[in-house]
C-alpha cells in the first residue's frame, strides 16, 4: 500500500507498531486514530508466518507492505462466467415461478438498497423499513409472506420487532433474520425469538435463492 501523503520522520518509523504509539502525539494534531491499527496488523502478519515493512520520506508519502506464508489455492471462479450464470438464472422468471410478497426491515440505506436490487432482479418487488418499530407496524397493515428482519436497528431491534410481531399479529409472516453475526450463539438466539431462518451478511444470490424458494414451496 503506497500514499503520497506527509510521511513519516526516519526517528519515529520505530514506534509506528507500538500499540496506543502516535507519530504525532499532540493534542492538536491534525490527524486521529488510537495508535493500534498498525500493531495488530503486525499481529495478524505474524501469524501467518510472514512480516511487515514500511519505507518512508517526508514530504513524499509512505510505502507499506508484507509477506506471508500461503499454500497454493484451488483454480479461482471465472468472474465473466460466474456473472453470466447469475444472469441466465434472473432471467428464468424466479419471482413468479416462487411468489411472496416481501418486507426488507433494515436501517443501513446501502443495505437496503442493495437487497431491494437482488430481489429486484429476481423479479420481486420487495417494500422497505428502517427500524423495528415501522417492521411491526407495516406487517400488520399488510400481508407479507417474508419479512427479511436485520438484528440491529434502532428504535426496535429485529429480536424485539420479532417477537411484538408472534404475539400481536393475526397472520404470521416468515421471518427471516438478515445479519452480520455468524456465531452459532446468534443463530439461536434469533430462533428464540421467533424468527423462522437465517441468512448472514453480505448476502449470496444462491443462498438467498434457495432459501426463498424454500419458504416459497412451503406456502409463506
Amino acid at each position: 500500500m503506497r500514499d503520497t501523503g506527509i510521511g513519516i520522520p526516519e526517528e519515529k518509523i520505530e514506534t509506528l507498531f507500538k500499540p496506543f504509539s502516535q507519530v504525532d502525539s499532540s493534542t492538536t494534531r491534525k490527524y486521529g486514530g488510537t495508535g493500534l491499527g498498525l500493531a495488530i496488523s503486525e499481529k495478524l502478519v505474524a501469524l501467518m508466518g510472514g512480516r511487515i515493512s514500511v519505507r518512508s520520506r517526508v514530504g513524499e508519502g509512505t510505502q507499506f507492505a508484507f509477506s506471508m506464508k500461503a499454500r497454493a489455492g484451488e483454480k479461482p471462479i471465472d468472474p465473466a462466467k460466474e456473472e453470466t450464470v447469475a444472469r441466465e438464472v434472473m432471467k428464468t422468471g424466479f419471482a413468479e415461478e416462487f411468489p411472496l410478497r416481501i418486507l426488507i426491515a433494515e436501517d443501513n440505506l446501502i443495505n437496503q438498497e442493495l437487497m431491494k436490487q437482488i430481489l429486484g432482479n429476481l423479479g420481486y418487488k420487495p417494500d422497505t423499513v428502517e427500524n423495528g418499530v415501522l417492521a411491526v407496524e407495516a406487517a400488520s397493515r399488510h400481508a407479507y409472506d417474508l419479512i427479511l428482519m436485520d438484528v440491529q436497528m434502532p428504535e426496535m431491534d429485529g429480536l424485539d420487532a420479532t417477537r411484538k410481531i408472534r404475539r400481536e399479529l393475526e397472520r404470521q409472516p416468515v421471518i427471516v433474520a438478515l445479519t452480520a453475526n455468524a456465531m452459532q450463539g446468534d443463530r439461536e438466539e434469533c430462533l428464540q425469538s421467533g424468527m423462522d431462518d437465517y441468512i448472514s451478511k453480505p448476502v449470496r444470490l444462491g443462498e438467498l435463492m434457495q432459501m426463498l424458494e424454500k419458504w416459497a414451496k412451503q406456502g409463506a
